[in-house]
């Protein structure tokens, strides 16, 4: 049997490639924001919910059911009081669970640049940031996922970081968010298909930028800790954003037909306390409380009545 032709193998990729884009398919994108260092809840009556014990299960569940999907953090991951102990858990747990890219909140650009990069160095994640002048972020980050070119990018606004002390401010280097973004895009505009922007700046800004700027598909929002139930679109983008402390996931469906995106819609999950425990987190957790002397005795009165 004689040899395949080079240029016929390319014309037949080129084909199939032609196939699959024309097809209408499901993207789904995963997001997290505002975790804040809760490894689990409080198990307070009021507050019924769990957190990344939960979230990694229902990660994996859901990777496997629908494996054309991308799992995202808006910031604000580790503890506001700089937790040395709980941040270095964390940046472990997150290790474990399969993120494709994470943008850093205030909390994370407020540390000191040795435990920040140490943090980053556990994790393993992409960081991106557009407007963040920073060792450890790149300006974008694309991921290819059955022959669709998805260009994450993600902004910080100098309004997260206001009412932090001057010193701390100043060690802070942000440039324009709108400028920086619509930079990056116009670079990467014959390279990407669709453009996924994280941001760390609240909701209310979010519709700002949305209004502002064209050709977004979707805008993940974090610092302002919104459980945004039905999210909407402006302007093209879908703004999406996941509550706080891990209370919840978020759910962004995107229908793709013949390379563009022609609907789209989100929703929060909720991760419950009845839902199933990561064995792998539930370790952390236990050294954590020994380590610390921190117990978490709700959790403890909850399991005695079982």
């Amino acid at each position: 049997m004689g040899q395949i032709k080079p240029s016929l193998l390319i014309t037949l990729a080129v084909m199939l490639m032609t196939v699959l884009l024309a097809q209408e398919r499901t993207f789904y994108i995963l997001h997290t924001n505002n975790t804040n260092g809760a490894l689990e809840n409080c198990y307070c009556p009021d507050h019924p919910f769990g957190a990344v014990e939960k979230r990694s299960i229902y990660v994996s569940n859901f990777l496997k059911k629908h494996p054309n999907t991308i799992l995202l953090d808006a910031g604000d991951i580790f503890t506001m009081t700089h937790q040395s102990l709980k941040d270095s858990l964390m940046a472990e747990a997150y290790n474990q669970l399969p993120y494709d890219v994470i943008l850093f909140g205030d909390q994370e650009l407020t540390m000191s640049d040795t435990k920040l990069n140490q943090l980053v160095g556990q994790m393993d994640i992409p960081v991106v940031g557009t407007n963040i002048d920073h060792p450890e972020t790149v300006k974008s980050h694309i991921i290819e996922k059955e022959g669709l070119r998805i260009a994450i990018l993600g902004i910080i606004d100098p309004y997260a970081v206001k009412y932090y002390p001057k010193d701390v401010r100043e060690k802070i280097e942000l440039s324009d968010p709108i400028e920086s973004i619509q930079a990056e895009m116009e670079g990467l505009k014959d390279k990407a298909d669709i453009f996924i922007l994280l941001t760390h700046q609240g909701a209310d800004l979010d519709y700002v930028i949305a209004e502002k700027i064209n050709g977004l598909h979707t805008i993940i929002g974090g610092h302002s800790q919104s459980a945004i139930e039905t999210p909407e679109t402006v302007n093209g983008a879908l703004i999406a954003q996941a509550g706080k402390e891990g209370y919840y996931i978020g759910v962004v469906e995107l229908i793709i037909k013949d390379g563009n995106v022609v609907e789209q819609s989100g929703r929060i999950d909720t991760m419950k306390l009845a839902m199933p425990d990561d064995q792998r987190i539930m370790q952390m957790i236990e050294e954590y409380e020994q380590r610390s002397g921190r117990i978490n005795h709700q959790k403890s009165k909850l399991k005695e009545k079982h």
